[in-house]
C-alpha cells in the first residue's frame, strides 16, 4: 500500500480529486469576495490545469517527445486564452 500512495501518478490523482472538489466549492452558492465572472474564470483555469495533468500523466505524455508536451502544453495555453478572450469580451 505504500508503494501505490508514494507513486506520482497517485500523487496526481489526489491532486485532481483536490482540484476537483475546489471547483466544485466554488461553483456553489458560497460567500466569496470575487464576482461571478471571476469564480467562472478560476473554476475554468481549474478545469484546464487538470487538463494539462491529464494529459501529461494520464496519457504518458510527460514520456514523449519535447515537441509533443511542448504542443499540447500550447494547446492548453491556446484553449484557456480563446475560452477566457470570449468570455470576457
Amino acid at each position: 500500500m505504500g508503494t501505490l500512495i508514494s507513486h506520482p501518478v497517485a500523487k496526481i490523482w489526489l491532486l485532481l480529486i483536490i482540484a476537483t472538489a475546489l471547483s466544485w466549492l466554488m461553483g456553489g452558492e458560497h460567500q466569496t469576495p470575487l464576482s461571478a465572472g471571476q469564480m467562472a474564470s478560476v473554476v475554468l483555469l481549474i478545469a484546464l490545469i487538470k487538463v494539462r495533468f491529464v494529459i501529461r500523466y494520464f496519457m504518458e505524455v510527460r514520456e514523449a517527445a519535447k515537441s509533443l508536451r511542448l504542443a499540447t502544453d500550447l494547446w492548453v495555453v491556446g484553449v484557456a486564452v480563446v475560452l477566457l478572450g470570449l468570455y470576457w469580451r
